[in-house]
C-alpha cells in the first residue's frame, strides 16, 4: 500500500520543489539529491521492506527515515512556506505514533542549521504556490479516498458479519429442529421396536429385557413379582368362523382391556398368537388371583362388534410367582405357561395356579 502511496507523493513533492528551486539557481548536485531522494529512494526503501523479516516494523522504520529526510530539505530550502510534509506514522500507530516522526522531522531540520545557521524564506514564486496546493489537495483526497473505501469495506464486512451471524443463528435453529426431530424419531423408533404393531402392547424382546430387570430388582429388595398368562379360548374358532380380520379385533379387545386396567408399573406383553404375558412387579399372589378373576370376567362380559357381527370370548389364565413358582424368567414363564395349560384342560374360562387350590368363576 505504501509503495504507491509514497510513489505518487514523492513524484508531487519533486515537481513542487523542483519549481521552486528554478528560480533560485541551486547547483546540479542539489538536483541529483532531489532526483535520488524523490524518484529513486521510494523504490529503495520498498525493496528493503520487502526483504525484511518483519515487513511492518521495517515500514514503520521507513516512515521515521522519510519524515528525518523531510527535516532536512525543509531546512535546506529555509522552509518555504506551501511545502508540507506529512507525518504517516498516525496511519499505523494512532495519534501516539506521530511522536518518532515529528522527533525525528526536528532532528533532519538540525542537520542544515547546524551548518549554516537557521535561514528563513518562506515565500515562494505563484506557480510553485499553486502547484503545492493542486499536489496537497491531491494528496488530501487520495487519502480521503483511501479512508472512504476502507470504511466502506469495513461496513459491507460488518454487514456481512451480521448477515452471517443471522444465517448462523437460523443454522444454529435448524440445527436444533432437526436433533429434536432426531431425537423423536429415535423414541419412536424405539418405541416400534418394543412394541406388536397388531395390538400395541409390548413384545417379546422388551418382555425379556424388563423381566430380567424386574428380577433382580425384586431379589435386591426382597419383593414380590407376578406373572400372568392370558390365553383367549377357542381362538381358532374365531378365526376359521368369521376370519382372520375377526380375530384380530378380539386381540386388539383384549389389549385394550388390559392396557386400561394395569398399572403404570405393569407391563403387557404380547407372548404370541392369542396369548398374552404379564408382568406385575410388587403385587403379592394373592392379589395377583383376585386380579386375574376380574379381569377374566370383565373380558367375558364384553363384545366386539365386526360386520354386524357380535363376537365373544372367553380367557384362560396361568399364574407364577416370585421366589415361590421360580427364581429365574425361565422358571416363572415355564411355571406360567404350565397353569395356563392346566386352565385349558380343565375346562377353559378360569384362573389357574399351580402353589394355590385350583379355582373356577
Amino acid at each position: 500500500m505504501n509503495h504507491g502511496n509514497r510513489a505518487a507523493a514523492f513524484a508531487m513533492l519533486l515537481a513542487v520543489l523542483g519549481s521552486h528551486m528554478v528560480s533560485r539557481n541551486y547547483s546540479a548536485w542539489v538536483w541529483s539529491l532531489l532526483a535520488l531522494q524523490f524518484f529513486v529512494y521510494p523504490h529503495l526503501i520498498y525493496w528493503r521492506a520487502l526483504c525484511a523479516r518483519d515487513g511492518t516494523r521495517a515500514e514503520l522504520n521507513n516512515l521515521v527515515l522519510d519524515a528525518l529526510l523531510f527535516g532536512v530539505w525543509a531546512a535546506a530550502l529555509q522552509f518555504p512556506l506551501w511545502i508540507s510534509f506529512t507525518v504517516n506514522h498516525a496511519a499505523f500507530l494512532d495519534l501516539p505514533g506521530i511522536f518518532p516522526s515529528l522527533t525525528a522531522l526536528i532532528c533532519g531540520t538540525l542537520i542544515p542549521i547546524s551548518v549554516h545557521g537557521l535561514r528563513l524564506s518562506p515565500t515562494t514564486d505563484w506557480p510553485t504556490t499553486l502547484l503545492c496546493i493542486a499536489s496537497l489537495s491531491t494528496y488530501l483526497l487520495a487519502v480521503a479516498s483511501a479512508a472512504f473505501s476502507r470504511n466502506h469495506k469495513l461496513q459491507m464486512a460488518r454487514k456481512q458479519l451480521r448477515l452471517g451471524e443471522h444465517t448462523l443463528n437460523e443454522a444454529n435453529t435448524e440445527l436444533q429442529r432437526q436433533l429434536e426431530l432426531i431425537g423423536a424419531l429415535q423414541t419412536q423408533l424405539s418405541e416400534q421396536a418394543n412394541r406388536d404393531p397388531l395390538t400395541g402392547l409390548y413384545n417379546r424382546c422388551y418382555r425379556d429385557a424388563t423381566l430380567a430387570r424386574e428380577l433382580a430388582r425384586c431379589e435386591r429388595e426382597g419383593q414380590p413379582l407376578s406373572l400372568m398368562m392370558v390365553g383367549i379360548d377357542h381362538f381358532k374358532q374365531v378365526n376359521d368362523s368369521h376370519g382372520h380380520p375377526a380375530g384380530d379385533e378380539v386381540l386388539k379387545s383384549l389389549a385394550t382391556l388390559l392396557q386400561k386396567q394395569a398399572r403404570t408399573a405393569d407391563a403387557v406383553c404380547r407372548y404370541g398368537g392369542e396369548e398374552f404375558l404379564l408382568l406385575l412387579p410388587n403385587m403379592p399372589s394373592d392379589i395377583t388371583w383376585q386380579r386375574a378373576k376380574q379381569w377374566r370376567r370383565d373380558f367375558a362380559a364384553s363384545h366386539v362388534l365386526y360386520n354386524g357381527v357380535r363376537l365373544q370370548a372367553t380367557l384362560s389364565v396361568g399364574l407364577a410367582c416370585y421366589p415361590s413358582q421360580g427364581r429365574t424368567a425361565q422358571e416363572l414363564i415355564r411355571g406360567a405357561d404350565r397353569a395356563l395349560y392346566c386352565a385349558k384342560t380343565q375346562g377353559r374360562n378360569r384362573v389357574v395356579w399351580l402353589k394355590a387350590e385350583p379355582a373356577s368363576t
